[in-house]
């Protein structure tokens, strides 16, 4: 229980079993995300059972992430794959219709392709595998120079990098996919290609419309998301720093510092924040990482922030539950040398209640081996002590309900526990959280303990801290 940075894995053919999501979530896996670009609904629903059924076997609380695939720009199909080589010229076609011109000739899924690029823009294929400058245009058609050898086949991922894009922020197949997430009842949705607030907005909105409690991830993926960062941060319950696309569309020696200023925005917002893409990239083949990917594992965790996640590593590498054993082994090394040692938001306390938690904090952070437990109906306070960053005291979260206490999931250093509350009885409430705790080995007679909460005094709208042994 001692570590703080959550894991998050991608399911896929590799871990789709029962047996295999139980021990991914008993090696440490706290948040599952299922990808909808490869995924389709009878699957799903299969393993959204195996995985609520494991949380319930094991006792432990897991969120579901269901990761839209959202509006990305594609080539058509291809009777056979192209080895393309520098000097070539292909042809993409926005209508379906149009007679090609020339040998390398494809369609794109994207009508406006030929309004908004100009002569010299960049088209990268395949994560920029293939780079392509754009010389001829016409609404109705682009030609471009090859620039760098590579192997083009059907369906590949276009990136425009520094061209504002008019795509909606959903397609039909992501309407459909998400009356399927709230449906089943997933805990987070994950918004690719989020560009600019009201993307953001728009889905939660449909959320709360259908019913679902449900929050907005905003993956950041290209330029134009840099630019409304803030905005983004804000109107989103938490942001995944999508480092493929975001390769792809930015200078690659900038990837570092986008990344560091996005934790900074999240950090200032309060906001989560998770740090996706190549985290264990060698261990999709190989029993153990590269020295690279152990450092780059070592940055997020000093970076402070709340999530790592593994994509191909468990969703299609031979080797899923090793990643997951080590990433959670090199995590709780770190975190052991290196606690948090600083507030990691520096926004301004505006409230009263962050005024609150942040005093809870101080007093947890002077006295030794103590934990905070927090009481919480909504999971606000909970949040608000995560986003603060305690040095030591892991966050122990009592709810009675039962999605707040997954979304806690997703929080750093929260360990969230459901309870059901003695209304009018804080003390007995206490007691009983206590017992529940003893019980499971996480506190021990004697133990300080820094009590927050919202709840406990909920009929006379009192934000309480009391310092007591467990």
């Amino acid at each position: 229980m001692t570590r703080k940075t959550k894991i998050l894995c991608t399911l896929g053919p590799a871990t789709q079993s029962p047996e295999i999501i139980t021990k991914l979530i008993e090696k440490g896996a706290d948040i599952i995300r299922l990808n909808m670009s490869h995924a389709s609904h009878e699957w799903v629903r299969t393993v959204y059972g195996h995985i609520r059924t494991a949380s319930d076997n094991l006792g432990k609380e897991v969120a579901i992430l269901m990761d839209l695939t959202g509006p990305s720009i594609r080539t058509g199909d291809l009777e056979k794959p192209w080895m393309l080589k520098p000097g070539d010229r292909v042809e993409f076609l926005t209508k379906p219709e149009a007679k090609p011109a020339l040998p390398y000739s494809t369609t794109v899924n994207y009508a406006d392709l030929g309004t908004d690029l100009k002569k010299g823009d960049t088209i990268l294929i395949d994560g920029g595998m293939i780079q392509i400058k754009a010389t001829e245009i016409s609404p109705f058609r682009v030609v471009g120079d090859v620039m760098t050898q590579g192997e083009m086949k059907s369906r590949r991922h276009i990136n425009l990098p520094g061209v504002p894009v008019r795509l909606p922020p959903l397609t039909q197949k992501d309407y459909v996919d998400l009356d399927l997430g709230v449906e089943l009842g997933v805990d987070f949705f994950a918004l690719s290609f989020a560009r600019e607030p009201g993307h953001v907005q728009h889905l939660q909105l449909l959320l709360e419309q259908k019913g679902s409690k449900a929050r907005v991830i905003a993956k950041i993926e290209n330029q134009q998301a840099l630019e409304n960062l803030d905005a983004l941060v804000e109107a989103s319950a938490g942001i995944m720093v999508a480092r493929g696309d975001l390769g792809s569309e930015c200078p690659i020696e900038e990837l570092p510092l986008i990344q560091r200023r996005i934790v900074e925005r999240c950090s200032y917002h309060g906001r989560k924040v998770i740090v996706a893409t190549q985290m264990l990239e060698s261990m999709i083949e190989n029993p153990v990482p590269t020295r690279a990917e152990v450092t780059d594992i070592f940055n997020a965790v000093i970076e402070q922030v709340d999530c790592v996640m593994l994509s191909g590593e468990t969703s299609v590498g031979r080797y899923p539950i090793k990643c997951v054993e080590v990433l959670d082994t090199v995590i709780s090394r770190i975190e052991q040398k290196y606690p948090a040692g600083r507030f990691a938001s520096d926004a301004p306390l505006k409230t009263n209640k962050h005024k609150t938690v942040k005093s809870a904090i101080v007093l947890a952070n002077s006295i030794p081996n103590a934990k905070l437990m927090v009481f919480t109906l909504r999971g606000v306070m909970a949040h608000l002590l995560a986003h603060q960053r305690p040095e030591f005291a892991p966050i122990l979260a009592l709810t009675p309900n039962r999605h707040v206490s997954r979304t806690l999931t997703t929080a750093r250093g929260v360990h969230p526990f459901v309870m059901d509350f003695s209304p009018g009885n804080p003390d007995a409430t206490i007691k009983d959280a206590l017992k529940l705790l003893r019980v499971r080995g996480i506190v021990k007679s004697g133990d300080p303990i820094v009590i927050l909460s919202d709840a406990l005094y909920n009929d006379i709208n009192m934000d309480a801290i009391l310092l007591m042994e467990a």
